[in-house]
């Protein structure tokens, strides 16, 4: 058993959507419209993910350029990622975005030891993502719940880090949850333990404050 600290990364580790900018800079004005299914229900995240950056056609280095000088880490990441080490934490980042640009992120900020779960990249005709569970299997939905409910099986105890609509199912199988935006409001007064966050310093202060009393009472 072991106490994870399971972060989202667009718009969680970092202030804006990552992937969005991929293609708001580098695919095509017709990647819109796969958002536009993504929004009423037609695809999933990983479906729409999959299908517009299929659209892309820059190579590596361009992109990771890109997403290096406009990325924005929350503050407070880093201290939490070593109060988390300090503590027998593991952190581990759990994402429906892609290694592409999540890798050189976090590499960039010194967090190698953070375990990292994502969409798995790859360029050759074209750019293809595709997102495995934890036993290995390709999903075209629900990467985010398969890690969760693994978690959950092993017997972990989970502190999940979100914000969006992609949360809320895998959010909602961890006995506690830092939210804000969408995930806030969709959890408030439908899960037991809900805290709201604007930094990491934020969760930070109620890890420092509640962690023992829940490793106490075992979850």
């Amino acid at each position: 058993m072991a106490n994870i600290l399971c972060l989202d990364f667009d718009d969680t580790i970092v202030l804006d959507n990552t992937t969005r900018q991929i293609f708001e800079r580098f695919a095509p004005p017709t990647w819109r419209e796969f958002e536009a299914e993504y929004h009423a229900g037609q695809l999933s995240v990983e479906q729409f993910n999959a299908r517009a950056l299929d659209l892309v056609e820059a190579p590596r280095e361009e992109i990771v350029a890109h997403v290096r000088a406009h990325a924005r880490p929350r503050d407070g990441l880093v201290e939490l990622c070593d109060w988390a080490h300090w503590n027998d934490w593991l952190v581990a980042v759990v994402s429906s975005g892609f290694d592409l640009y999540i890798d050189p992120i976090l590499d960039d900020l010194g967090l190698d030891r953070a375990a990292r779960h994502a969409g798995r990249a790859e360029r050759g005709y074209r750019w293809r993502v595709r997102y495995y569970s934890p036993r290995g299997i390709e999903l075209q939905e629900g990467f985010k719940l398969s890690y969760a409910d693994a978690f959950r099986r092993a017997g972990d105890f989970v502190a999940y880090v979100g914000d969006g609509a992609s949360d809320v199912a895998a959010a909602a199988l961890a006995p506690v949850v830092f939210a804000r935006s969408t995930l806030l409001e969709r959890l408030v007064g439908a899960h037991a333990a809900v805290f709201a966050f604007e930094t990491f310093g934020d969760v930070k202060a109620v890890l420092e404050r509640d962690a023992a009393g829940w490793a106490a009472v075992g979850g």
